[in-house]
């Protein structure tokens, strides 16, 4: 079977042949050279940099290719729609290949997907077919927005803001949910014939986890109705491009470890001013007992966690690249 790189080559190459290839081996030796000159397995988000860099080489064989029906991003996709700053670096993150559903009335589309281990992010489209399935959806909307749709293997967590084309007779919707431990997912528009579901599966993003096991402050976040503080004990953190996952141990669930990124050039950001929107957690525990609890948060934007150090959590460090924890040595100043 040709692999889809000899394919797209025999697609623009008039000569034909074997499609040049780059060499792993050196693009490695490259990125080490041009990183710190250390062993790639020293530092485990420098995949990050080498996927980058062989993305880039395989831009150049392939460019031609643009211009032969490759499929680019929607305007309207999970980036844009949950995250803020310039979606385009973090477009190979997406699966944006269009899955559709249809009846005599609508068309369910599928149009942008994104997840990690905690949080699946995903977008569709609905199309009517008629003035009158459109007037239909535009009722149902106003009465009951959220009786529109049915989730299977996962629920919504938030939908957010979307975007309606009266022209056209189409929305563009976004769901944010937290993920079960199966790789699928299915919505279905209430509106169309029973048993119409849009299935589909997506890849999570890889993640990384930092054993923590200390005790620190914990406060609700700043739109709390009613802000508070105490001391929980945190266990592990789970760090992706997309998502923070905390768990520890709590008596009161809607506090959260006060955390800092200590970036590679110095700087210190309060991870608080990081994330974006509300949290979903869960967890067990018995009443006047501490509970054991995990919550994730969306970044207000996607993070590049190849220039991160370390996570810092009450005056101690955590590296990134597996190392001892170390003490910060003063008291942190966020930029």
């Amino acid at each position: 079977m040709k692999n889809r790189l000899q394919s797209l080559w025999d697609e623009v190459s008039p000569e034909g042949g074997p499609c040049p290839q780059p060499n792993h081996k050196r693009v490695r030796r490259l990125v080490d050279a041009a990183l710190d000159k250390k062993p790639r397995a020293f530092h485990p988000w420098r995949t990050l940099r080498l996927a980058a860099v062989c993305a880039a080489a395989l831009a150049l064989l392939t460019g031609a290719a643009a211009g032969i029906g490759v499929l680019a991003p929607p305007t309207y996709n999970v980036l844009t729609a949950f995250f803020q700053g310039d979606a385009a670096p973090w477009e190979e993150l997406m699966d944006f290949q269009p899955v559709s559903v249809r009846d005599d009335n609508y068309t369910l589309t599928l149009t942008s997907t994104v997840a990690d281990s905690s949080t699946l992010f995903y977008t569709f489209t609905v199309e009517a077919h008629s003035d009158e399935a459109w007037e239909a959806l535009q009722a149902q909307m106003a009465e009951s927005f959220y009786d529109l749709f049915s989730f299977r293997f996962h629920g919504s967590l938030g939908i957010g803001d979307g975007e309606m084309d009266p022209e056209s007779r189409t929305i563009c919707l976004a769901v944010a949910t937290s993920r079960k431990w199966i790789a699928t997912a299915a919505v279905r528009l209430n509106l169309m014939d029973e048993g119409k579901w849009l299935s589909f599966s997506y890849r999570p993003v890889s993640g990384l986890k930092l054993t923590i096991g200390a005790e620190g402050l914990g406060r609700t976040d700043s739109h709390a109705a009613s802000p508070a503080q105490g001391t929980v004990t945190l266990n592990r953190l789970t760090l992706s491009p997309l998502t923070l996952e905390a768990e520890y141990t709590t008596e009161n669930t809607d506090l959260f470890p006060v955390l800092y990124f200590l970036w590679e050039d110095g700087t210190v950001s309060e991870v608080e001013s990081l994330l974006g929107g509300d949290g979903h957690g869960s967890g067990r525990g018995t009443a006047g007992e501490a509970w054991d609890y995990t919550r994730s948060y969306s970044f207000a934007a996607v993070q590049d966690l190849s220039r991160l150090e370390a996570v810092v959590f009450e005056g101690m460090a955590y590296p990134l690249d597996g190392g001892e924890p170390y003490e910060t040595g003063a008291a942190l100043s966020a930029d």
